[in-house]
């Protein structure tokens, strides 16, 4: 039986929230040549590997510091096996348009001013600008007494940026992950031994996902829906879309499952609008948030179905890259069956491209066929 696996954090969000800050400007700025001095610390910090301690600074995101970005980096780092490690709380902001030098000069007072516990400390940057996107990442890493240790910038007109297949604050935070991760000595076989830490259970406290409880029996849910085939029958309630209320769109939805004889769907005369955010950076709590919601409504509300769906979306007419699908599946009893998402970042999505409620429901057929046969 599938599972579904859940992202913590959403980039379309990261995306919007970056065009909502203030331009700040790249710096076309050479590496800094290493000293023997460095390149000893260096040697020091790879061979600690994921014993090596680390405090990351808040990441800064087109001028701004996010802690969203800062954690999703802790993250990364932690499944590539690094065990221990800090969010710093106070934020470093450099001046605009400094070399790499000047920087990790900065912000070795910085680190003066601000003691970390841990051995080493990073600071990231992602910059751009409104008109040309995300262009840019800087990671400085010094040790605890302010001596640098590592430091790169990575630009428009590197590979390795040329060869991100989004430039978005999530890919940008995997590339600096990928960059800096050899020089923590962090490997293939560290990340095979990584085992979830603190950063995981940030990252599931920030998700909204339930406990692993809930989560268990929805496989075998699925399984059991699987097998009554068309014979399931299923009231679908009216799409939450951009945030109201569409009946027309359940409309639409009931006539494409009774075709494809996925289950005998009828709509739903009630018109609930459930209130859980749409907005939150994370799309996995909005997804789980709509569940918990809905589940709760069906307990007080038992359709005479066997099943019920709600269905939420988000969609931008002019890019398909920005939105999302989410559905829930309850029994009639109230308990989840299939809780689903659908972005940009996953082939059925790819592959419909929907910037319309009609690109949407093809989309939810497909993921909730995807299931059912």
């Amino acid at each position: 039986m599938k599972t579904r696996q859940y992202p913590g954090i959403r980039s379309i969000v990261f995306v919007l929230l970056f065009f909502s800050y203030a331009t700040h400007a790249q710096v076309q700025s050479k590496n800094p040549a290493q000293s023997v001095e460095q390149q000893k610390r260096l040697e020091l910090m790879k061979s600690k590997g994921p014993e090596a301690s680390l405090t990351i600074l808040p990441c800064m995101l087109a001028g701004r510091p996010f802690d969203r970005l800062t954690e999703f980096v802790g993250l990364l780092l932690e499944q590539k096996g690094l065990k221990t490690i800090e969010l710093g709380q106070s934020a470093f902001t450099p001046a605009e348009k400094t070399s790499m030098t000047a920087l990790a000069d900065s912000l070795a007072g910085f680190v003066k001013l601000h003691p970390v516990t841990t051995e080493y400390v990073l600071y990231a940057e992602i910059n751009g600008n409104p008109q040309t996107g995300l262009e840019e990442i800087r990671t400085t890493v010094l040790d605890k007494t302010g001596a640098l240790v590592w430091a790169e910038r990575q630009g428009s007109e590197d590979e390795a940026v040329k060869k991100l297949e989004a430039k978005e604050p999530m890919t940008f935070s995997m590339l600096l992950v990928e960059r800096l991760a050899p020089n923590l000595g962090l490997t293939e076989e560290t990340a095979k031994a990584a085992k979830p830490g603190k950063m995981a259970r940030l990252m599931d406290e920030r998700s909204g996902l339930p406990p692993q409880s809930e989560r268990d029996p929805l496989p075998q849910r699925q399984e059991e829906m699987k097998k009554l085939g068309g014979k399931a029958t299923m009231v679908v309630f009216p799409v939450r879309s951009g945030g109201a209320v569409d009946a027309g769109a359940a409309k639409a939805l009931t006539t494409l499952f009774n075709k494809a004889t996925l289950c005998k769907a009828t709509q739903a005369t009630q018109s609930p609008l459930l209130k859980a955010s749409q907005a939150d950076p994370n799309e996995q709590k909005i997804l789980w948030d709509l569940a918990r919601e809905f589940r709760e409504y069906v307990r007080n509300n038992p359709p005479k179905t066997k099943y019920a769906l709600y269905a939420d979306y988000i969609f931008n007419p002019q890019n398909w890259e920005q939105g999302f699908v989410h559905f829930v599946v309850c029994d009639a009893k109230g308990e989840w069956v299939v809780v689903d998402f659908a972005n940009s970042h996953h082939p059925d999505y790819q592959s419909v491209k929907p910037t319309s409620i009609d690109g949407c429901n093809s989309l939810l057929l497909k993921r909730l066929e995807s299931y059912l046969k």
